[in-house]
């Protein structure tokens, strides 16, 4: 964009636009603000504007502002942008600093800082990020703040502009003898080329040309591969400010020279026909135009704006109509930026004073006409917790979250002398593993010598192994662990643990020695222990614990009783292990365990043969289905053992003594 024919105080941005601003005060913070530079807005306790809550009225199919908010008070807002893919407004000022408003309430999005000093100049949308422009930096930024690349310009390049050729692809241009071409997806310069001084302002596309437009007034068109200049368009004898194509017209508006007395706004748009290659008539404006753009809904309209904030629609080929003129409402600010969403539903302006201006000529507006949803960050979820019963014995305590303060410090936060990095060391790589790995580039390939079990890597080598177990913070048994020879990658602990029995039988043995609590375990030497595991999930698990201890049948060998018992057993152990023993001998019984394979000899569970990672699971399959047929077959009084019948005085019932507590 070429100022040259503005405001000759716009060129510094000189204390007059704002000079109530002291030096070094940040303009939200100002205590001296003019209060006529925020109508229609105001401010929240954070210093950020939001809109005044006053009814919007709008008709359909005549455009009308919706709504006003501020950036930064003083600030000017030098780029806007409707994003493609999602409903959000951007809007660049003259700082570096970048604010992003979602939907047609304008609710701030994000807010962060591109560029320390120079300006944003181009604003471009993609898919997964956003495209800013300063004079001699291209960044592109996530919609929520984080960079994703920072590529500089060349010493000297002073960008104005960027087009979109595809996804991956863009042009940059601005006032020097070159136009960039780079790829987004290397982010690498590919192409340059030659154009005419003072070089290239403003760039649009179609699907036959590049139309290049230059401040010397002249609009260039080139070809899409070569970027061969085709065409030459000399519009304005002073400087171009902006153009537009849409189909077969291409309309711009600019300055003309006036001698000795400068550059001069021209009220007359130059419109071309594409399709002759020539000048058709010119149209006059009752405003200053300093922007223009193509509204195409109903009709093929222009959209003419001027640097006070007029606005006036009229068709390219018609004459303008007085009536068509609107006015912004920049309370004496001067416009800076303008962009027309997708949709073509809503109008954005940037005035010197930091507002953005957003317009729409429904009251329903969407920025695009597909918009995917926006992501936003998870609401606070301390005012959305769910009522806690205290009187629950079971009430997850984890359910309140902890509050992390800054000022204390942590438990877990030792102190740097007492932290020492101790990185685990990687095992050595099988070598039968590099003897045959044939190597394909940079990747090698070996087949798997299955020396060792999938997934697992030992975390202790044999060397070390030895010295740990000289350090054993668990004081030896009394009567010891086997020294099985393969069991030496085992830390010592973790070891199986033989009971051995003397001539009083188990008394003899401190189980106390291994187990503190007052949980209960299972003894694993006798036949089919192996479900000893799952035993004891089903204990843990209340609606199953009840159902078993309240069934009683006439069944010789029925696994719900036997499992009742057993979990009576277990409430009364206190600590002490016991004996599945008539659970496993009513289950060896069950001719469906047998033929599902659950049965397991001696010298299958002794040699390691079975696979007991499939075997538990058909196990917990069939002991869950046994358990449902089991206890719904009696639905009388007599299935629970609250009935006046007991089980003690009817043939054929199993004692208590087998499993209680040796």
């Amino acid at each position: 964009m070429n100022f040259d024919g503005l405001d000759a105080g716009m060129g510094e941005y000189s204390p007059s636009l704002h000079g109530t601003l002291d030096a070094g005060l940040e303009p939200s913070m100002d205590p001296h603000l003019n209060p006529t530079l925020l109508q229609a807005v105001e401010l929240d306790p954070e210093g950020l504007a939001v809109p005044v809550p006053e009814p919007v009225h709008l008709m359909e199919g005549m455009f009308s502002e919706l709504h006003s908010v501020v950036s930064e008070v003083g600030i000017p807002v030098t780029a806007t942008h409707f994003d493609v893919q999602e409903e959000m407004l951007w809007m660049g000022n003259h700082r570096g600093h970048v604010t992003s408003f979602f939907g047609p309430t304008m609710g701030r999005y994000s807010s962060f800082q591109v560029h320390s000093t120079d300006d944003i100049r181009h604003i471009q949308s993609l898919e997964t990020g956003v495209l800013f422009l300063s004079k001699c930096n291209l960044k592109c930024f996530t919609r929520g703040g984080l960079v994703m690349f920072d590529y500089p310009m060349d010493e000297g390049a002073d960008m104005h502009s960027l087009l979109m050729t595809d996804n991956n692809t863009l042009l940059m241009g601005g006032l020097q003898n070159y136009v960039v071409e780079m790829d987004l997806n290397t982010v690498q310069e590919t192409q340059k080329f030659t154009v005419e001084v003072p070089g290239v302002a403003i760039m649009r596309q179609t699907s036959r040309f590049f139309f290049c437009g230059h401040t010397s007034g002249k609009v260039t068109l080139r070809d899409l591969r070569s970027f061969k200049m085709e065409h030459e368009f000399d519009a304005f004898s002073g400087s171009l400010s902006d153009f537009d194509v849409h189909g077969n017209l291409l309309a711009a508006c600019g300055f003309s020279s006036r001698g000795l007395n400068g550059l001069a706004c021209d009220r007359f748009l130059m419109v071309y026909d594409l399709r002759m290659m020539r000048a058709v008539t010119p149209l006059q404006v009752h405003v200053d135009p300093l922007f223009l753009r193509f509204i195409p809904t109903y009709t093929s309209r222009l959209a003419i704006i001027s640097q006070t904030g007029q606005c006036q629609f009229c068709e390219p080929t018609g004459l303008a109509n007085v009536a068509d003129i609107f006015h912004v409402n920049t309370v004496g600010q001067l416009l800076m930026s303008f962009d027309v969403s997708s949709s073509k539903q809503a109008l954005a302006f940037g005035d010197s004073g930091g507002c953005v201006h957003l317009w729409s000529d429904a009251p329903e507006v969407s920025f695009n006409d597909y918009s995917r949803e926006t992501d936003f960050a998870l609401p606070c979820l301390v005012d959305t917790l769910p009522q806690l019963d205290w009187n629950h014995d079971l009430l997850p305590l984890s359910l309140i979250p902890t509050p992390l303060t800054s000022t204390e410090p942590l438990l877990s936060d030792w102190p740097t002398a007492l932290v020492t990095p101790s990185p685990r060391r990687a095992p050595p790589v099988d070598p039968e593993i590099l003897r045959t790995m044939k190597t394909v580039g940079f990747i090698g390939y070996a087949a798997n010598p299955r020396t060792r079990p999938r997934n697992q890597v030992p975390y202790k080598i044999k060397d070390v192994e030895l010295e740990y177990d000289n350090y054993n913070q668990v004081p030896e048994s009394p009567i010891g662990r086997d020294e099985e020879p393969h069991l030496y990658m085992v830390p010592k602990k973790f070891r199986k643990v033989t009971i051995k029995y003397s001539k009083l039988g188990l008394e003899d043995f401190d189980f106390k020695h291994y187990n503190r609590t007052l949980f209960a375990g299972l003894e694993p030497h006798i036949p089919n222990a192996y479900c000893n595991c799952m035993i004891q999930v089903l204990y843990f698990l209340e609606p199953i614990r009840c159902l078993v201890q309240n069934h009683l049948c006439q069944k010789e060998f029925c696994l719900a009783c036997e499992l009742g018992f057993l979990f009576h057993m277990l409430d009364l152990s206190r600590g002490d292990p016991c004996q599945a023993s008539n659970f496993l001998r009513a289950f060896r019984t069950i001719p469906e365990a047998s033929a599902l394979g659950l049965i397991l000899a001696d010298s299958d569970e002794q040699t390691g043969k079975a696979r007991l990672g499939r075997l538990i699971q058909s196990w917990n399959r069939f002991i869950l289905t046994q358990l449902h047929q089991e206890t719904q077959e009696q639905e009388g009084p007599q299935a629970y053992r609250g009935a006046s019948s007991s089980r003690a005085l009817r043939p054929g019932v199993k004692t208590v003594r087998n499993i209680s507590p040796q």
